[in-house]
């Protein structure tokens, strides 16, 4: 699945953990559904990235620093080409409620199947809220 212009989907990656962005940038690298346009170990260095480089869906930990995850959507949805964002974290019994109330596209639970990210993340793409 490929969006309307049969581009590859661009997607940012960020997450505090090192291991975790490197292992998602190599999963996202090797679907050509997507294409890895950059990754961030913080919601700072996130938002600065999407205010200059086009990107379709952002991959974010809800724990980032400084900002946090809702901090981020929250500025993030007064922004008019604003990536759709998918929160990838734990599946508490809150998170998803809170990362969708907070304006996210879509959740992927961390202790999830690879295919259930990469298939939200597409979704939201577009246009569904998973």
């Amino acid at each position: 699945m490929v969006n309307e212009n049969d581009q590859p989907i661009g997607v940012m990656l960020a997450d505090s953990n090192p291991l975790v962005l490197s292992a998602m940038s190599e999963i996202f690298e090797s679907d050509p559904r997507f294409s890895l346009v950059a990754t961030s170990a913080t919601a700072e260095g996130f938002l600065g990235t999407v205010m200059r480089v086009p990107v379709n869906v952002g991959v974010i930990d809800w724990n980032l620093p400084v900002l946090g995850g809702a901090k981020l959507i929250e500025v993030l949805r007064e922004q008019v080409n604003a990536p759709r964002l998918v929160v990838y974290g734990e599946d508490s019994a809150d998170l998803p409620r809170l990362a969708m109330t907070a304006g996210a596209a879509g959740f992927a639970p961390r202790s999830g199947e690879i295919d259930n990210l990469l298939a939200t993340c597409a979704d939201v793409a577009a246009g569904k809220m998973v």
